[in-house]
């Protein structure tokens, strides 16, 4: 039996919360994202008619401690690629796919967005962070 662990990233919640109980959205630094990626699988909600998700859905992606990470997408493509953190981003470089994909994530009160940080678009929200490679990807 697979045993699967949630991460709560106690510093990074309780960073946000104000006495008056609401969140500000805060883009996370490089040191935060380290602490939310590495070693971790992120379930990211895509919306529909994104590239691999047509109709929308949940896309399990896994950010290998070594720097290589894979993503299944919602169509059903699996990307094969390298992480690196660059200036308050991760970027990836997809074997099958784009290049130098960066992104940012932003706290907000309903979770993580994922940020196109050169369009300034939202590309999904983070659903789930579990510790390793929970989708054996």
């Amino acid at each position: 039996m697979k045993r699967t662990t949630y991460i709560f990233h106690e510093a990074v919640l309780a960073a946000g919360f104000m006495a008056s109980g609401a969140i500000a959205a805060e883009t996370m630094d490089t040191e935060q994202l380290s602490a939310i990626i590495a070693g971790n699988t992120l379930y990211v909600d895509i919306p529909a008619g994104a590239p691999g998700a047509p109709d929308g859905g949940t896309a399990p992606i896994y950010y290998s401690m070594d720097g290589s990470t894979t993503a299944q997408l919602p169509a059903g493509l699996t990307l094969i690629g390298t992480w690196r953190l660059e200036d308050g981003a991760y970027c990836i470089d997809w074997d099958n796919g784009p290049q130098n994909s960066c992104t940012q994530l932003i706290r907000g009160a309903d979770g993580f967005i994922v940020m196109d940080p050169t369009l300034g678009e939202p590309r999904g929200m983070v659903t789930r962070i579990v510790t390793g490679n929970a989708e054996d990807l």
